[in-house]
């Protein structure tokens, strides 16, 4: 054992029996380590490995001392920065109506979305004869996207009234109106968040969201204001006509997208 032992000692201090292919299965396992050993120490490109990894672990140092810090105090700054806007904005739309807000919100263009909890204490609703009141929530948060309810086209996006408490505001407020694919007939929908609804002429999937529910107009609290009108313009009084279009709607929101 001492002699084969020694044997292979012998061929491993040689670089060229050392550089010769030798076979695997030749070799016992342990000489066959040390053969990778040497094989990593003699391997002229192992300089440019090592100087390599050196250099990421250098990068990585410098990120979670100095850049990581740097990103979240960024982050976090822009964050609070956006929070006073967004209040500030809210501010100026209830007192002037009239000016564009800065900060349009985001929310969006799929057509998937989680069930909806559906609240409808006031759900006949005769200012106008015709409309009907609802509530979304999801995940306790009111201020959420609207699905829309058909496949259709933005008809218009208006601002009707004047926002305030709910005795000095008047109208819906932030309009937006949907006319529904291969019918003759389209969705309008208020109090939603200034400046939230697609620009007109905008094509919209069913499901995808046409705006955020807001307080715009006067209103008592969060909810939606839907009418349906005909291709004309004319708003549909008829309940036995709507109501089974508005109750299928509900149903799809509290169902959620497949």
């Amino acid at each position: 054992m001492q002699f084969f032992i020694k044997k292979y000692l012998r061929i491993f201090r040689h670089k060229k029996l050392f550089n010769q292919k030798l076979k695997q299965y030749k070799l016992p396992f342990f000489f066959r380590i040390k053969q990778l050993v040497l094989q990593a120490k003699y391997n002229r490109h192992r300089g440019r490995v090592k100087n390599f990894f050196v250099f990421l672990i250098f990068i990585f140092l410098i990120y979670i001392t100095v850049l990581a810090p740097l990103i979240k105090t960024g982050v976090k700054i822009v964050g609070q920065t956006v929070k006073k806007i967004v209040i500030v904005q809210e501010w100026v739309q209830d007192n002037f109506p009239k000016i564009s807000p800065l900060l349009t919100p985001y929310y969006g263009k799929s057509d998937k979305f989680l069930p909806y909890v559906i609240h409808t204490p006031y759900f006949i609703d005769d200012t106008p004869p015709g409309a009907y009141d609802f509530t979304l929530e999801l995940n306790g948060q009111l201020k959420v996207p609207i699905p829309a309810p058909c496949k259709g086209t933005i008809r218009q996006t208006r601002f009707q009234g004047r926002n305030g408490s709910f005795t000095t505001a008047q109208g819906a407020g932030q309009i937006v109106e949907l006319m529904c694919d291969g019918t003759n007939y389209y969705w309008l929908m208020g109090h939603l968040l200034q400046g939230s609804p697609p620009r007109r002429g905008t094509r919209i999937s069913k499901g995808q969201p046409i705006g955020i529910q807001g307080l715009t107009g006067r209103t008592s609290g969060y909810h939606v204001h839907a009418q349906i009108h005909d291709r004309s313009g004319q708003r549909i009084t008829n309940r036995k006509l709507t109501r089974p279009i508005v109750e299928n709607y509900i149903k799809f929101l509290r169902k959620g997208s497949d």
